[in-house]
């Protein structure tokens, strides 16, 4: 999502003049008097201006590349309707007559019903039988507010992880992983599923069953950072 900041330019007026000499003028001489009572303060009885609240509408998908489920959960719904519509404006100045210029489509269509963040989980590698693709999501499951989903189109977010064996001998005496975390999204001009990239990163001393939870420990804290990001 491009974001775009308006800044405002004030211009400075400097006044000069010319020094002149200055002239003593008697003061005429006036009768005391008494002080001028001070003006009464008008009470202002307007009711504060109300700002209107932004909305999902369809430009908000074709131009900011986020789905109606999606709409609170990146943090649009914060913005007045205002500030939504200069948004999705400067997005169409942005894109309009370059076909190179496009937004990817983020997110499910559909927003979830309990509020949580739905989660994709692939493994590859050494995990034949699935024993660490299971140990992995069982960790995740423990997290807060998270909730496994089994498609791409069905998550707010992505973990992919690479299985290695680690052997003394023939004994397996653990396992070690690549991950990364990205959020699935489609590219509706190239008509092709993308992800824009999280966090990168590899466990390189060997685990057993710890390795799913220390996986789930790395996803709860990208979530965090996600969810604060809105």
């Amino acid at each position: 999502m491009r974001r775009h900041l308006l800044f405002a330019v004030v211009s400075g007026i400097v006044l000069t003049g010319q020094l002149l000499p200055a002239q003593t003028v008697p003061a005429p001489a006036t009768s005391p008097t008494a002080p001028a009572p001070a003006p009464k303060k008008k009470s202002s009885s307007k009711a504060p201006a109300t700002t209107a609240a932004s909305a999902w509408t369809p430009d908000v998908q074709q131009y900011l590349g986020v789905q109606q489920g999606s709409f609170t959960m990146v943090g649009l719904n914060r913005l007045s309707k205002a500030q939504l519509e200069a948004l999705v404006n400067a997005a169409k100045n942005a894109t309009a007559g370059d076909p190179r210029k496009h937004l990817l489509t983020c997110g499910p269509t559909t927003p979830s019903q309990t509020g949580a963040t739905r989660v994709w989980v692939t493994v590859a590698g050494d995990d034949a039988q699935g024993l660490r693709l299971a140990e992995i999501r069982q960790a995740i499951r423990g997290l807060s507010n998270v909730e496994i989903v089994d498609a791409a189109d069905s998550a707010d977010r992505a973990l992919h992880v690479v299985i290695q064996e680690q052997t003394l001998g023939k004994r397996i005496i653990g396992y070690t992983a690549s991950y990364m975390t990205s959020t699935p999204c489609h590219d509706d001009f190239r008509k092709a599923d993308a992800e824009v990239k999280g966090q990168l990163g590899t466990y390189t001393d060997p685990k057993g069953a710890d390795l799913g939870r220390d996986l789930a420990g790395m996803l709860d804290q990208d979530l965090q950072a996600v969810r604060g990001a809105r």
